[in-house]
């Protein structure tokens, strides 16, 4: 059964302004993408020192020597370091490590060393 003329009518119609509506859309689209385009810059027009910047390095605690301090454990990750505090006696080790590491003041561990001694 062949669909009357009115029907073919409104058919043709609905198929115009779907089609017509999926070309508005791309347009939309495409205008959309080259706005953002205006506002992008690509990596290789950027300087390595800005691109350096994107860039992160993991850390494991394998890479990190650890000292135990009261408790808290510090990690240093430069072997050469850690070899010369290793070397050192404790009590200069736990001096450099507070000093250095923890962000203690002079007067702080010596507070710090006196009430350990008592």
């Amino acid at each position: 059964m062949k669909p009357s003329s009115f029907q073919e009518t409104i058919e043709n119609q609905f198929d115009y302004i779907c089609k017509q509506a999926m070309e508005d859309e791309r347009k939309d689209y495409f205008k959309q993408l080259s706005r953002l385009a205006k506002h992008e810059v690509s990596f290789s027009e950027i300087g390595d020192y800005l691109v350096s910047q994107f860039a992160t390095t993991d850390s494991y605690s394998t890479d990190f020597q650890i000292f135990m301090l009261n408790g808290i454990s510090i990690g240093i990750e430069n072997d050469l370091l850690s070899e010369a505090l290793r070397n050192l006696p404790s009590n200069k080790r736990e001096i450099l490590l507070l000093f250095y590491f923890m962000d203690m003041s002079d007067s702080e561990i010596a507070d710090m060393l006196k009430s350990q001694t008592c």
